[in-house]
């Protein structure tokens, strides 16, 4: 019997010069447990990543059913007016332009935050039925699972305290779509306009409130259902799926504070970050990488955090 063999999947990933070894580490974590039937075609969107490192990723993915574009976008103009900060640079922005910076022939593709790990055939999620939505995106229990931070974006963007709110770090978009209801421009404007607290992914979620396709859990397992934090685990409406999701993991994020790069290698924390990293252009790189802002930060706390989801967990498998 003859295989199937699928078209080029798109894949899309922002950085900063800062952020290069990161990219890299996704891209190899995408294409070790990715059935090279598929080709994979990575657009980095790049805010001034410099030509040794830009080397190092294409070190990274050669000899392998992949391909690198690069998207110089140093210089680009348009996001002027939007919040940036150390933790959000311009480069998180790109993500919201992609039907105007990519290639008019990309009709859809996968956006990646560049601190998460992809774990399962990324093929499985660029099939996903969007049942013709614009966007596809995972919930965020984080956000849902807070009767605070609900009622603030019921506040801020106008949410109904019983709707999805969505997290934009694992996100499909049909740039088709995009580009014909001119998506871009109105979502950059809300977030130059709104005085949102989670910045481009409240633009995203007010735009597309009621527009947007809910992906499994498993795409996007963040901290609160990974560490399975007291306001997830005690929630009837979150722990089942939470637990089914963090024993599935097919998208390892580590969203917030606490980055695999920041510590030493810690088994059940960052071991795959280091599997990874092992295997790129950037596996000399000196580790670990502290952030500038480490005040509050413990691995031994963020251990027994994680020590304890296993626990439950493996007890309470939904």
């Amino acid at each position: 019997m003859r295989r199937f063999v699928m078209k080029t999947i798109n894949i899309a990933l922002a950085a900063d010069n800062n952020y290069a070894q990161h990219v890299a580490v996704v891209m190899e974590s995408i294409l070790e447990n990715t059935d090279e039937i598929n080709k994979v075609r990575f657009f980095l969107l790049s805010d001034g990543i410099n030509a040794e490192k830009i080397t190092g990723l294409q070190k990274t993915i050669a000899g392998k059913n992949a391909e690198l574009v690069v998207c110089d976008l140093s210089a680009y103009k348009g996001f002027e007016k939007l919040y940036t900060s150390g933790h959000i640079s311009k480069a998180a922005y790109f993500r919201l332009d992609m039907a105007n910076i990519l290639p008019a022939d990309v009709q859809k593709v996968i956006y990646l935050d560049v601190d998460l790990l992809v774990l399962q055939d990324i093929a499985a999620l660029w099939k996903f039925d969007m049942h013709g939505k614009a966007i596809a995106a995972v919930p965020d229990y984080g956000i849902m699972a807070s009767k605070r931070l609900m009622q603030q974006k019921h506040e801020v963007i106008g949410l109904p305290l019983d709707k999805k709110y969505f997290n934009s770090g694992v996100v499909i978009m049909d740039l088709k779509q995009w580009r014909a209801n001119d998506y871009s421009a109105k979502v950059i404007e809300l977030a130059a306009t709104g005085n949102f607290p989670h910045h481009d992914q409240d633009a995203l979620n007010k735009l597309f409130m009621y527009n947007w396709k809910e992906l499994p859990l498993s795409w996007n397992v963040i901290p609160p259902i990974f560490d399975l934090l007291p306001k997830v685990l005690f929630n009837s409406k979150f722990r089942a799926s939470a637990i089914k999701a963090r024993n599935n993991i097919a998208v390892l994020h580590y969203a917030g504070r606490y980055k695999p790069w920041e510590f030493v290698l810690k088994l059940g924390f960052n071991d795959k970050y280091y599997k990874y990293l092992k295997n790129t252009a950037f596996a000399d790189a000196d580790m670990p990488q502290p952030g500038k802002n480490m005040q509050g930060k413990s691995l031994g706390r963020q251990m027994f955090r994680i020590h304890t989801a296993d626990f439950i967990s493996h007890f309470l498998k939904a």
